[in-house]
């Protein structure tokens, strides 16, 4: 790799499926919910063994900083990229790259969200290190997630299994369309053609290529990225124009449009732990198949369930099967295990 390398976790993210236990002051990023470890922490550790740590940039909201530096305590304050307001990850991505091309816009990234889960992490290092020599090219390389159902909760990839281009041990796939989160009619119909994957939302590119595929498929926000360029140095006008811009996710604003996209499949195992039920799947199961997180907690007669406990108050759950029931001190949540999904619901429901 010619090209100095950058890392850049995205930080930012309200964690609202995570209630009662993430909050707006402390989402679901800088919580220890799997593995060991906050999530962001765990990111960054798995970052730091592609990336040097001082190439590593954390963009989010100023108030998270604090947040950060304790979930990292190395993690230094100048590689910090402060995000005026949350407008969603295209701005995000646009901030960065102005940020991180005044070091070298001849650099190639790894964006990562900061809240996933991975292991078989030896895996994720060889195929992101060819995805970064990969990106020398001019294209955007995402990561997809070989469906292990028809989930209705995840983005997919349509890509071309034929004509694939291959470096060391990776393949790099033509992508056709990013789709929405479909209806499970839909969703069972991708697994069944076989050539749908989950979008991971991890994305690989060199900076400058970054810059002009906005120029070339997104007038709106290319027009947007040279007035934030532009007045970079002025905090006030730079702010103001950032307010304003339309806030829209990566996906819409970019991804959907631009040709040169290509995607690698994971082979190591991926988590975006995006809702209790994450929790659930990951956890370690007794012989009930009952997952049971922190504290005193008494299960009797009861399957397939997860019982999460902040506090030191017993939990006991009786003759039940396939529920939830978490307690903090923020709220306490009982559910049906299959509708956790839901919880973003309660969250803007207490938010009025």
């Amino acid at each position: 790799m010619k090209n100095r390398n950058f890392g850049l976790i995205l930080a930012g993210g309200q964690g609202t499926r995570f209630w009662p236990l993430s909050t707006e002051e402390k989402p679901k990023q800088f919580l220890n919910i799997v593995g060991k470890g906050s999530l962001i922490s765990q990111t960054y550790k798995r970052l730091k063994k592609i990336i040097e740590k001082e190439n590593i940039f954390i963009i989010a909201d100023n108030k998270y900083l604090k947040l950060i530096k304790d979930s990292i305590p190395e993690f230094k304050e100048s590689n910090f990229i402060d995000e005026p307001v949350p407008r969603n990850t295209a701005p995000s991505l646009i901030l960065s790259n102005i940020f991180l091309s005044r070091f070298d816009s001849n650099a190639n990234v790894i964006v990562l969200p900061a809240d996933h889960y991975i292991s078989k992490e030896d895996i994720f290092k060889a195929q992101m290190k060819d995805a970064l020599c990969y990106a020398d090219n001019k294209c955007i390389i995402t990561c997809g997630i070989k469906p292990e159902m028809p989930h209705t909760g995840y983005g997919y990839i349509k890509f071309s299994k034929r004509g694939a281009s291959k470096l060391r041990e990776t393949e790099f796939f033509d992508v056709n369309e990013f789709k929405e989160k479909p209806k499970l009619k839909t969703a069972k119909k991708y697994i069944k053609y076989g050539n749908y994957y989950w979008n991971s939302g991890m994305f690989i590119y060199k900076l400058k290529h970054f810059k002009e595929f906005f120029k070339e498929y997104s007038n709106y926000y290319y027009e947007k990225y040279i007035e934030l360029e532009k007045f970079f140095e002025n905090r006030d006008k730079f702010c103001e124009i950032f307010k304003h811009i339309n806030a829209e996710s990566i996906d819409y604003a970019l991804m959907e449009k631009v040709k040169e996209i290509k995607m690698f499949e994971a082979k190591f195992k991926w988590s975006d732990v995006g809702s209790w039920s994450s929790v659930y799947e990951l956890s370690k199961k007794d012989n009930n198949g009952n997952a049971i997180g922190k504290g005193n907690n008494i299960l009797i007669d009861t399957k397939n369930s997860l019982v999460f406990s902040k506090g030191e108050t017993p939990i006991a759950v009786i003759g039940l099967e396939n529920i939830a029931v978490i307690d903090t001190e923020n709220g306490l949540l009982v559910a049906n295990v299959n509708d956790l999904q839901k919880v973003k619901q309660i969250k803007n429901l207490l938010d009025k």
